[in-house]
């Protein structure tokens, strides 16, 4: 792999991770199901954890975590997108279909991230 392809994965991981930490505290709100809301919390950890991770990575290869790439901005994109789902099935007042939603929307992030991880 070349350097600046290894050097944009990591980005995009990065805010892939950043994004997921959104993704699951709007997915907890979310939630009716208690023990889904505590598994969605375990995960919550679990994706912090990882932003430090991928953030001490990109310092350890030299970059500057804060660095703005168009691959960040579309993945960003793609998890604002996520956070806004849950949030207007949150504002139509069903919670059930709510948590519908937000699993769907748990299901995407994370698909994301275990390419990413895989």
């Amino acid at each position: 792999m070349k350097t600046e392809q290894l050097n944009q994965l990591l980005y995009e991981a990065l805010e892939t991770e950043m994004g997921g930490v959104q993704v699951y505290k709007t997915a907890i709100r979310c939630a009716v199901n208690e023990e889904l809301k505590e598994e969605w919390e375990k995960y919550l950890q679990q994706t912090q954890k990882h932003v430090e991770i991928v953030r001490d990575l990109c310092q350890q290869f030299g970059l500057d975590p804060q660095a703005e790439t168009p691959g960040r901005r579309v993945v960003r994109h793609i998890g604002e997108s996520l956070v806004k789902a849950m949030e207007m099935a949150l504002g139509a007042g069903k919670p059930e279909a709510a948590q519908i939603v937000a699993a769907e929307c748990v299901v995407e992030a994370e698909t994301k991230d275990h390419l990413n991880w895989g």
